[in-house]
């Protein structure tokens, strides 16, 4: 038993050590792309205010502002995903229009959809309100689209869904690509789905994302799957109950 214990021990001052050292990581990326947005938006209020400059290169700062607050978003998760393992960071719930969350995820992403040529079918009631996480759910949105948009093939079809019924709120988010097969349907969403994947020599490589997608559904005492629905082949379904 003294043996049991001391080895429990270990384990949880290693998670720690792993904790700090996550957090020191964050600390340290956060700290420039932090600096490198507020220089961008300064360059955009001076290029707003001169109207000679074209509206196509204020766009491109736009859309770096933006792909560096996604950055800031990723660094963010490498810290969320230990705290949600230990049950350290809790959903703070309250009350979002669902919209809102979905046009700034789909906006995080849109350099993505112009490159690949994809087109994108949005079905949802704009006045819907949901109690969530607003920063939480937000990134889970984002990772979801950006893995829509990274697996459908180019000139493809993502299409995004929110329904509720007796049981909650569906969040439905999917794409023309093919089907994640069925044995990988569950260990898509393992922390270390990266690494077999690879060992396995298979297509997909989808890192933290989707561990954090499970995770931040879990917090909301909601769950995550995959599935195949009529002409989208790879459809994750995010439920939160109500």
């Amino acid at each position: 038993m003294a043996e049991i214990a001391e080895s429990s021990d270990s384990a949880r001052e290693l998670r720690e050590k792993k904790r700090v050292l996550a957090a020191l990581v964050v600390h340290d990326l956060r700290s420039p792309l932090s600096g490198i947005q507020g220089y961008l938006q300064l360059l955009r209020e001076e290029l707003t205010e001169d109207p000679a400059h074209s509206p196509t290169a204020i766009g491109f700062l736009d859309d770096a502002v933006t792909l560096v607050g996604k950055a800031l978003s990723l660094v963010a998760t490498i810290l969320d995903v230990d705290e949600l393992e230990d049950g350290i960071l809790r959903a703070q719930l309250a009350p979002v229009r669902i919209i809102e969350l979905i046009d700034r995820a789909r906006a995080g992403n849109k350099a993505q959809f112009e490159v690949r040529g994809l087109s994108i079918d949005v079905d949802v009631d704009p006045d819907m309100v949901v109690r969530l996480d607003r920063d939480l759910f937000g990134r889970v949105l984002e990772n979801l689209i950006d893995n829509s948009a990274r697996y459908s093939p180019r000139n493809g079809r993502c299409a995004i869904a929110v329904r509720r019924d007796e049981c909650g709120v569906e969040i439905s988010i999917g794409n023309s690509g093919p089907p994640v097969p069925e044995t990988e349907r569950e260990r898509i969403f393992g922390r270390y789905f990266q690494v077999e994947a690879r060992r396995a020599a298979a297509r997909a490589n989808r890192g933290l994302g989707l561990y954090f997608c499970k995770l931040a559904a879990e917090a909301h005492g909601g769950t995550i799957h995959v599935e195949q629905r009529g002409d989208l082949g790879a459809v994750f379904v995010v439920r939160i109950p109500e």
